[in-house]
């Protein structure tokens, strides 16, 4: 399990701040364990580390780790609140069994799980872990004023004509909501209107610059 520093975050959408106020409330109990699922690039990594960083400007120890290297706990972990990104990559007997040893090393203190959907199954496949999580929240895609909002500076930035909104819901489309996806192409978009003619851009130009950037949509 590799340790990842808590740092200051990027803003958030209203889901993802709901998300937070959600957790930050059900950790806020002894010894509680919180779930937050979402496909990937939804921002939960996001949600984790505004949590974490509001519990340490708290004075409680958070702890923020991922499942990518493995599952053993920090040997030198304090008590307090225990963040484990990607949770879902671990098996059922192993995500049980890391829950457990968290919650004796640190009694008093909480956890949050985050992964993709799977993540759900490996807690209902053990009903000791069911009966421990006290909140599931869910992050999904965004909602297209959602886009629209994170557009906006990007868009602006590339001197987008009149017919943005139309841009905006290509954009939106094509990355089926996906925060990270909507961030990834409206960049690229950005940079091919900034080499474009009077930085003018249509929704067909957002296809083309899709099918470049990704062989599949060819």
């Amino acid at each position: 399990m590799t340790r990842v520093q808590v740092e200051p975050a990027p803003s958030l959408t209203l889901t993802q701040q709901s998300a937070v106020a959600r957790l930050a409330y059900a950790i806020e109990s002894p010894g509680a364990v919180a779930l937050l699922c979402g496909p990937r690039g939804v921002g939960k990594t996001l949600v984790l580390t505004h949590v974490a960083a509001s519990r340490s400007r708290a004075g409680v120890a958070a702890l923020c780790c991922t499942t990518r290297d493995g599952v053993p706990l920090p040997a030198d972990a304090p008590e307090g609140i225990l963040f484990v990104d990607d949770a879902h990559l671990v098996e059922a007997g192993e995500l049980a069994a890391m829950v457990g040893t968290w919650r004796r090393r640190s009694p008093t203190g909480g956890l949050v799980l985050a992964g993709e959907g799977r993540l759900l199954t490996l807690v209902a496949r053990d009903e000791r872990l069911e009966q421990a999580v006290a909140l599931r929240a869910v992050l999904g895609p965004f909602t297209l004023a959602e886009s629209t909002a994170a557009l906006a500076p990007l868009l602006a930035a590339a001197r987008e004509p009149d017919h943005q909104m139309a841009l905006v819901r290509t954009i939106h489309e094509i990355a089926g909501g996906i925060p990270a996806e909507v961030a990834r192409l409206a960049s690229f978009v950005r940079d091919v209107a900034a080499a474009a003619p009077g930085g003018r851009l249509t929704p067909d130009d957002v296809e083309a610059v899709h099918r470049r950037l990704s062989p599949r949509a060819a």
